[in-house]
Protein backbone atom coordinates (compact mmCIF):
# COMPACT_ATOMS: atom_id res chain seq x y z
CA UNK A 1 0.00 0.00 0.00
CA UNK A 2 2.79 2.43 0.87
CA UNK A 3 4.62 1.51 -2.31
CA UNK A 4 1.52 2.28 -4.44
CA UNK A 5 0.98 5.57 -2.61
CA UNK A 6 4.61 6.57 -3.07
CA UNK A 7 4.47 5.78 -6.80
CA UNK A 8 1.25 7.79 -7.14
CA UNK A 9 2.80 10.76 -5.36
CA UNK A 10 5.84 10.52 -7.61
CA UNK A 11 3.70 10.56 -10.77
CA UNK A 12 1.70 13.49 -9.43
CA UNK A 13 4.87 15.49 -8.67
CA UNK A 14 6.24 14.82 -12.17
CA UNK A 15 2.98 15.99 -13.75
CA UNK A 16 2.91 19.06 -11.52
CA UNK A 17 6.52 19.92 -12.36
CA UNK A 18 5.91 19.42 -16.09
CA UNK A 19 2.80 21.64 -16.05
CA UNK A 20 4.61 24.31 -14.02
CA UNK A 21 7.56 24.41 -16.45
CA UNK A 22 5.25 24.57 -19.48
CA UNK A 23 3.17 27.31 -17.86
CA UNK A 24 6.30 29.31 -17.02
CA UNK A 25 7.56 29.04 -20.61
CA UNK A 26 4.15 30.03 -22.01
CA UNK A 27 3.82 33.00 -19.65
CA UNK A 28 7.34 34.12 -20.49
CA UNK A 29 6.57 33.99 -24.19
CA UNK A 30 3.26 35.86 -23.74
CA UNK A 31 4.88 38.43 -21.47
CA UNK A 32 7.69 39.09 -23.91
CA UNK A 33 5.20 39.41 -26.74
CA UNK A 34 2.72 41.62 -24.91
CA UNK A 35 5.24 43.99 -23.37
CA UNK A 36 7.77 44.12 -26.19
CA UNK A 37 9.07 47.62 -26.72
CA UNK A 38 7.93 49.24 -29.98
CA UNK A 39 10.57 49.88 -32.59
CA UNK A 40 11.47 53.57 -32.40
CA UNK A 41 13.19 55.40 -35.27
CA UNK A 42 16.69 56.68 -34.49
CA UNK A 43 16.18 59.72 -36.72
CA UNK A 44 13.20 61.74 -37.94
CA UNK A 45 13.56 64.54 -40.47
CA UNK A 46 11.26 66.56 -42.72
CA UNK A 47 12.24 66.45 -46.39
CA UNK A 48 10.81 67.38 -49.76
CA UNK A 49 9.57 64.39 -51.75
CA UNK A 50 7.69 63.61 -54.94
CA UNK A 51 4.77 61.23 -55.41
CA UNK A 52 5.84 58.75 -58.09
CA UNK A 53 2.89 56.35 -57.98
CA UNK A 54 -0.54 56.13 -56.34
CA UNK A 55 -2.59 52.94 -56.12
CA UNK A 56 -5.97 53.52 -54.51
CA UNK A 57 -8.40 51.13 -52.88
CA UNK A 58 -11.69 51.57 -51.04
CA UNK A 59 -12.19 50.13 -47.57
CA UNK A 60 -15.81 49.70 -46.53
CA UNK A 61 -16.36 50.88 -42.96
CA UNK A 62 -19.91 49.52 -42.57
CA UNK A 63 -20.08 46.39 -44.78
CA UNK A 64 -23.61 45.55 -43.60
CA UNK A 65 -25.08 48.77 -44.95
CA UNK A 66 -27.00 47.90 -48.16
CA UNK A 67 -26.86 51.54 -49.32
CA UNK A 68 -23.07 51.49 -49.50
CA UNK A 69 -21.81 52.42 -52.96
CA UNK A 70 -18.09 53.26 -53.31
CA UNK A 71 -18.64 54.51 -56.87
CA UNK A 72 -20.73 57.42 -55.54
CA UNK A 73 -18.16 58.32 -52.86
CA UNK A 74 -20.54 57.31 -50.12
CA UNK A 75 -19.37 58.47 -46.65
CA UNK A 76 -19.55 54.87 -45.47
CA UNK A 77 -16.16 54.07 -46.95
CA UNK A 78 -12.53 55.04 -46.46
CA UNK A 79 -10.00 55.55 -49.24
CA UNK A 80 -6.55 54.05 -48.82
CA UNK A 81 -3.77 55.27 -51.10
CA UNK A 82 -0.67 53.11 -51.45
CA UNK A 83 1.86 55.78 -52.35
CA UNK A 84 5.40 55.52 -53.69
CA UNK A 85 7.57 58.50 -52.70
CA UNK A 86 10.98 59.66 -53.91
CA UNK A 87 13.07 61.90 -51.64
CA UNK A 88 14.25 65.01 -53.51
CA UNK A 89 16.76 66.55 -51.09
CA UNK A 90 19.26 65.95 -48.30
CA UNK A 91 21.46 62.96 -47.61
CA UNK A 92 18.62 60.56 -48.45
CA UNK A 93 18.01 62.12 -51.87
CA UNK A 94 16.90 59.48 -54.39
CA UNK A 95 15.55 57.13 -51.72
CA UNK A 96 12.27 55.50 -52.72
CA UNK A 97 9.83 54.18 -50.14
CA UNK A 98 6.15 53.31 -49.89
CA UNK A 99 3.49 54.04 -47.30
CA UNK A 100 -0.26 54.28 -46.94
CA UNK A 101 -2.19 57.54 -47.04
CA UNK A 102 -5.66 57.41 -45.48
CA UNK A 103 -8.45 59.66 -46.73
CA UNK A 104 -11.33 59.88 -44.28
CA UNK A 105 -13.48 62.46 -46.13
CA UNK A 106 -12.01 65.27 -43.99
CA UNK A 107 -11.24 68.65 -45.51
CA UNK A 108 -7.61 68.53 -44.34
CA UNK A 109 -6.86 65.07 -45.78
CA UNK A 110 -4.18 64.91 -48.49
CA UNK A 111 -5.64 63.55 -51.72
CA UNK A 112 -2.35 62.72 -53.43
CA UNK A 113 -1.79 62.55 -57.17
CA UNK A 114 1.20 61.39 -59.19
CA UNK A 115 3.72 64.21 -59.52
CA UNK A 116 2.68 66.04 -56.33
CA UNK A 117 5.51 67.61 -54.30
CA UNK A 118 4.92 66.95 -50.61
CA UNK A 119 6.58 67.48 -47.25
CA UNK A 120 7.41 64.07 -45.80
CA UNK A 121 8.33 63.04 -42.28
CA UNK A 122 11.13 60.57 -42.98
CA UNK A 123 11.79 57.94 -40.30
CA UNK A 124 15.12 56.07 -40.22
CA UNK A 125 15.48 52.93 -38.11
CA UNK A 126 18.53 51.26 -36.60
CA UNK A 127 18.54 48.42 -39.14
CA UNK A 128 18.66 50.93 -42.02
CA UNK A 129 14.96 50.68 -42.85
CA UNK A 130 13.39 53.93 -44.07
CA UNK A 131 9.70 54.79 -43.90
CA UNK A 132 7.64 57.94 -43.72
CA UNK A 133 4.42 59.68 -44.61
CA UNK A 134 3.26 62.92 -46.23
CA UNK A 135 2.36 65.73 -43.82
CA UNK A 136 1.47 68.51 -46.27
CA UNK A 137 1.87 69.81 -49.80
CA UNK A 138 5.02 71.74 -50.76
CA UNK A 139 3.99 75.39 -51.15
CA UNK A 140 7.32 77.23 -50.97
CA UNK A 141 7.80 77.12 -54.77
CA UNK A 142 4.55 79.06 -55.26
CA UNK A 143 5.43 81.42 -52.41
CA UNK A 144 8.83 82.19 -53.96
CA UNK A 145 7.22 83.05 -57.31
CA UNK A 146 4.69 85.25 -55.50
CA UNK A 147 7.42 87.11 -53.57
CA UNK A 148 9.56 87.59 -56.68
CA UNK A 149 6.55 89.04 -58.52
CA UNK A 150 5.95 91.47 -55.63
CA UNK A 151 9.60 92.59 -55.72
CA UNK A 152 9.49 93.13 -59.49
CA UNK A 153 6.33 95.27 -59.27
CA UNK A 154 7.80 97.25 -56.36
CA UNK A 155 10.96 97.98 -58.35
CA UNK A 156 9.03 98.92 -61.50
CA UNK A 157 6.81 101.39 -59.65
CA UNK A 158 9.19 102.65 -56.97
CA UNK A 159 12.52 102.36 -58.80
CA UNK A 160 15.24 103.57 -56.38
CA UNK A 161 12.80 104.07 -53.52
CA UNK A 162 11.37 100.65 -54.30
CA UNK A 163 14.84 99.16 -53.87
CA UNK A 164 15.20 100.97 -50.55
CA UNK A 165 11.80 99.65 -49.49
CA UNK A 166 12.95 96.09 -50.24
CA UNK A 167 16.09 96.61 -48.14
CA UNK A 168 14.05 98.02 -45.27
CA UNK A 169 11.67 95.05 -45.52
CA UNK A 170 14.66 92.71 -45.32
CA UNK A 171 15.84 94.55 -42.20
CA UNK A 172 12.38 94.22 -40.63
CA UNK A 173 12.14 90.49 -41.35
CA UNK A 174 15.70 89.95 -40.12
CA UNK A 175 15.08 91.86 -36.87
CA UNK A 176 12.00 89.79 -36.09
CA UNK A 177 13.28 86.35 -37.10
CA UNK A 178 16.91 86.69 -36.03
CA UNK A 179 16.63 88.94 -32.96
CA UNK A 180 13.13 89.08 -31.43
CA UNK A 181 12.08 85.44 -31.81
CA UNK A 182 15.34 83.58 -31.02
CA UNK A 183 16.23 85.84 -28.07
CA UNK A 184 12.71 85.45 -26.65
CA UNK A 185 13.12 81.67 -26.99
CA UNK A 186 16.35 81.96 -24.98
CA UNK A 187 14.52 83.61 -22.10
CA UNK A 188 15.05 87.34 -22.68
CA UNK A 189 12.14 89.68 -21.90
CA UNK A 190 10.00 89.83 -25.10
CA UNK A 191 8.53 93.24 -24.25
CA UNK A 192 11.97 94.85 -23.89
CA UNK A 193 13.09 93.15 -27.10
CA UNK A 194 9.96 94.41 -28.89
CA UNK A 195 10.72 97.98 -27.76
CA UNK A 196 14.31 97.77 -29.05
CA UNK A 197 13.29 96.07 -32.29
CA UNK A 198 10.53 98.65 -32.88
CA UNK A 199 13.02 101.50 -32.41
CA UNK A 200 15.52 99.87 -34.76
CA UNK A 201 12.97 98.98 -37.45
CA UNK A 202 11.41 102.46 -37.37
CA UNK A 203 14.69 104.38 -37.59
CA UNK A 204 16.25 102.17 -40.26
CA UNK A 205 13.11 101.86 -42.41
CA UNK A 206 12.22 105.56 -42.46
CA UNK A 207 15.85 106.69 -42.82
CA UNK A 208 16.40 104.31 -45.75
CA UNK A 209 13.27 105.54 -47.54
CA UNK A 210 13.45 109.29 -46.80
CA UNK A 211 17.05 109.85 -45.69
CA UNK A 212 18.02 111.96 -42.67
CA UNK A 213 15.62 114.87 -43.15
CA UNK A 214 13.16 116.94 -41.13
CA UNK A 215 10.44 114.77 -42.66
CA UNK A 216 11.99 111.45 -41.62
CA UNK A 217 12.87 112.63 -38.09
CA UNK A 218 9.28 113.84 -37.58
CA UNK A 219 7.94 110.49 -38.83
CA UNK A 220 10.28 108.58 -36.51
CA UNK A 221 9.24 110.63 -33.46
CA UNK A 222 5.54 110.23 -34.26
CA UNK A 223 5.78 106.50 -34.99
CA UNK A 224 7.70 105.63 -31.84
CA UNK A 225 5.41 107.79 -29.72
CA UNK A 226 2.32 106.07 -31.13
CA UNK A 227 3.75 102.57 -30.70
CA UNK A 228 4.81 103.18 -27.10
CA UNK A 229 1.41 104.62 -26.22
CA UNK A 230 -0.28 101.61 -27.82
CA UNK A 231 1.82 99.23 -25.69
CA UNK A 232 1.23 101.28 -22.53
CA UNK A 233 -2.55 101.40 -23.03
CA UNK A 234 -2.65 97.67 -23.81
CA UNK A 235 -0.61 96.93 -20.67
CA UNK A 236 -2.93 98.95 -18.43
CA UNK A 237 -6.14 97.57 -19.94
CA UNK A 238 -4.76 94.03 -20.02
CA UNK A 239 -3.90 94.17 -16.32
CA UNK A 240 -7.34 95.54 -15.48
CA UNK A 241 -9.03 92.87 -17.62
CA UNK A 242 -6.89 90.10 -16.08
CA UNK A 243 -5.74 88.79 -19.45
CA UNK A 244 -3.41 85.80 -19.29
CA UNK A 245 -1.51 86.10 -22.56
CA UNK A 246 -2.62 82.51 -23.30
CA UNK A 247 -5.69 83.39 -25.34
CA UNK A 248 -4.64 81.64 -28.55
CA UNK A 249 -4.18 77.93 -29.20
CA UNK A 250 -0.64 78.59 -30.43
CA UNK A 251 0.25 80.32 -27.16
CA UNK A 252 -1.08 77.35 -25.17
CA UNK A 253 0.94 74.90 -27.23
CA UNK A 254 4.02 77.05 -26.62
CA UNK A 255 3.19 77.10 -22.89
CA UNK A 256 3.08 73.29 -22.72
CA UNK A 257 6.61 73.11 -24.17
CA UNK A 258 8.06 76.28 -22.56
CA UNK A 259 6.09 77.22 -19.42
CA UNK A 260 8.88 79.53 -18.18
CA UNK A 261 8.36 82.13 -20.94
CA UNK A 262 6.68 85.42 -20.03
CA UNK A 263 3.47 85.05 -22.04
CA UNK A 264 1.99 88.26 -20.70
CA UNK A 265 4.90 90.22 -22.18
CA UNK A 266 4.78 88.17 -25.39
CA UNK A 267 1.19 89.31 -25.84
CA UNK A 268 2.12 92.99 -25.51
CA UNK A 269 5.16 92.53 -27.72
CA UNK A 270 2.83 91.16 -30.41
CA UNK A 271 0.64 94.26 -30.08
CA UNK A 272 3.65 96.55 -30.60
CA UNK A 273 4.90 94.64 -33.64
CA UNK A 274 1.40 94.30 -35.10
CA UNK A 275 0.63 98.02 -34.84
CA UNK A 276 4.06 99.25 -35.95
CA UNK A 277 3.44 99.11 -39.70
CA UNK A 278 0.14 101.04 -39.67
CA UNK A 279 1.45 103.67 -37.25
CA UNK A 280 4.62 104.10 -39.33
CA UNK A 281 2.40 104.66 -42.39
CA UNK A 282 0.42 107.38 -40.61
CA UNK A 283 3.54 109.06 -39.26
CA UNK A 284 5.19 109.18 -42.68
CA UNK A 285 2.04 110.47 -44.38
CA UNK A 286 1.58 113.38 -41.97
CA UNK A 287 5.30 114.25 -41.90
CA UNK A 288 5.40 114.30 -45.71
CA UNK A 289 2.28 116.50 -45.93
CA UNK A 290 3.54 119.07 -43.41
CA UNK A 291 6.97 119.11 -45.07
CA UNK A 292 5.44 119.78 -48.51
CA UNK A 293 3.27 122.58 -47.09
CA UNK A 294 6.30 124.19 -45.43
CA UNK A 295 8.33 123.94 -48.63
CA UNK A 296 5.54 125.52 -50.67
CA UNK A 297 4.98 128.35 -48.18
CA UNK A 298 8.03 129.26 -46.10
CA UNK A 299 6.09 131.91 -44.15
CA UNK A 300 3.90 129.35 -42.39
CA UNK A 301 4.24 129.48 -38.60
CA UNK A 302 4.51 126.49 -36.27
CA UNK A 303 0.86 126.60 -35.17
CA UNK A 304 -0.33 126.86 -38.78
CA UNK A 305 1.79 123.89 -39.85
CA UNK A 306 0.50 121.94 -36.84
CA UNK A 307 -3.10 122.71 -37.82
CA UNK A 308 -2.41 121.55 -41.38
CA UNK A 309 -0.87 118.32 -40.08
CA UNK A 310 -3.88 117.70 -37.85
CA UNK A 311 -6.26 118.26 -40.76
CA UNK A 312 -4.40 115.62 -42.78
CA UNK A 313 -4.41 113.31 -39.78
CA UNK A 314 -8.16 113.70 -39.28
CA UNK A 315 -8.74 112.70 -42.89
CA UNK A 316 -6.79 109.47 -42.60
CA UNK A 317 -7.53 108.43 -38.99
CA UNK A 318 -10.87 106.82 -39.82
CA UNK A 319 -9.59 104.61 -42.61
CA UNK A 320 -6.39 103.64 -40.77
CA UNK A 321 -8.32 102.71 -37.61
CA UNK A 322 -10.53 100.55 -39.79
CA UNK A 323 -7.40 98.96 -41.26
CA UNK A 324 -6.27 97.61 -37.89
CA UNK A 325 -9.68 96.52 -36.67
CA UNK A 326 -10.65 94.90 -39.99
CA UNK A 327 -7.33 93.03 -40.08
CA UNK A 328 -8.00 91.47 -36.67
CA UNK A 329 -11.67 90.75 -37.45
CA UNK A 330 -10.70 89.17 -40.77
CA UNK A 331 -8.29 86.77 -39.07
CA UNK A 332 -10.98 85.75 -36.55
CA UNK A 333 -13.88 85.55 -39.05
CA UNK A 334 -14.39 81.73 -38.90
CA UNK A 335 -14.57 81.92 -35.10
CA UNK A 336 -17.11 84.78 -35.19
CA UNK A 337 -19.26 82.81 -37.64
CA UNK A 338 -19.09 79.84 -35.27
CA UNK A 339 -20.33 82.04 -32.40
CA UNK A 340 -23.20 83.32 -34.54
CA UNK A 341 -24.25 79.83 -35.62
CA UNK A 342 -24.32 78.66 -32.00
CA UNK A 343 -26.19 81.78 -30.86
CA UNK A 344 -23.67 82.94 -28.29
CA UNK A 345 -24.73 86.15 -26.51
CA UNK A 346 -22.70 89.34 -26.96
CA UNK A 347 -21.81 89.49 -23.27
CA UNK A 348 -20.64 85.89 -23.30
CA UNK A 349 -18.49 86.42 -26.40
CA UNK A 350 -16.83 89.59 -25.09
CA UNK A 351 -15.85 87.87 -21.84
CA UNK A 352 -14.00 85.03 -23.55
CA UNK A 353 -10.29 85.50 -22.84
CA UNK A 354 -9.23 85.24 -26.48
CA UNK A 355 -11.96 87.66 -27.68
CA UNK A 356 -11.06 90.18 -24.97
CA UNK A 357 -7.41 89.86 -26.01
CA UNK A 358 -8.26 90.64 -29.65
CA UNK A 359 -10.36 93.64 -28.59
CA UNK A 360 -7.47 94.98 -26.50
CA UNK A 361 -5.08 94.32 -29.39
CA UNK A 362 -7.16 96.17 -32.00
CA UNK A 363 -8.29 99.09 -29.82
CA UNK A 364 -4.85 99.74 -28.31
CA UNK A 365 -3.31 99.65 -31.80
CA UNK A 366 -5.90 102.18 -32.96
CA UNK A 367 -5.16 104.31 -29.88
CA UNK A 368 -1.49 104.34 -30.81
CA UNK A 369 -2.38 105.29 -34.36
CA UNK A 370 -4.57 108.19 -33.21
CA UNK A 371 -1.96 109.51 -30.77
CA UNK A 372 0.73 109.30 -33.46
CA UNK A 373 -1.16 111.99 -35.42
CA UNK A 374 -0.69 114.94 -33.01
CA UNK A 375 2.82 113.80 -32.06
CA UNK A 376 3.93 113.67 -35.69
CA UNK A 377 2.12 116.89 -36.59
CA UNK A 378 3.77 118.80 -33.73
CA UNK A 379 7.25 117.38 -34.37
CA UNK A 380 7.00 118.11 -38.07
CA UNK A 381 5.61 121.62 -37.55
CA UNK A 382 8.34 122.46 -35.04
CA UNK A 383 11.24 121.15 -37.15
CA UNK A 384 10.01 122.81 -40.35
CA UNK A 385 9.16 126.17 -38.75
CA UNK A 386 12.54 126.42 -37.00
CA UNK A 387 14.36 125.82 -40.30
CA UNK A 388 16.71 123.31 -38.73
CA UNK A 389 19.47 122.60 -41.20
CA UNK A 390 18.30 119.30 -42.52
CA UNK A 391 16.99 118.51 -45.96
Amino acid sequence: MDIVQTRSDSIFMKKFLFITICSFIALSFIGNTAFAQPVVPIEEIYVKAQVNEVKEEHLQIHPDNPLYNPQKEDPQYQRIQNVTYEVLEGKYKGTIFRSENEIMQRIFDLDLKKGNKVLVLLQIYEDGTISGFATDYIRNDTMIIFIVLFVIVLLLIGKLKGARAILSLAVTVGAIFYILIPMTAKGYDPLLLAVLVSIGITIITIAMIAGLTRKSISAIIGTLGGVFFAALIAYIVGKASMLTGLSGEDARILYVNNPDLNFYHIFFASIMIGALGAIMDVGMSIASSVHEIAEANSNKKCNELFASGMNVGKDIMGTMSNTLILAYVGSALPLLILFAMNEFGTMQVINFDFIAAEIVRSISGSFGLLLAIPITAFASAFLNSQKIKLR
